[in-house]
């Protein structure tokens, strides 16, 4: 799933529902040991952008950042 946020400046994000972790340590070590592949399919979804950051987001709170954003644009 990616979507363009509008938080005061558009922003492209990128949204993983797979994998799955228990922690966001867990997730942290994923992120760290697949670096490359996230870049990767980064540039390829968003070809003119750079990667700004990446962050380990539980699933809820991710849930409430899109209800707080009702607006948001999402492409699935």
């Amino acid at each position: 799933m990616s979507l363009t946020y509008n938080g005061g400046l558009e922003k492209d994000l990128f949204v993983w529902t797979t994998p799955n972790f228990k922690s966001a340590k867990q997730c942290q070590e994923w992120v760290q040991n697949n670096n490359d592949q996230i870049y990767f399919k980064l540039m390829e979804e968003f070809p003119n952008d750079k990667v700004d950051k990446l962050f380990c987001v539980n699933e809820k709170k991710l849930e409430l950042f899109f209800q707080s954003n009702q607006g948001t644009k999402v492409r699935l």
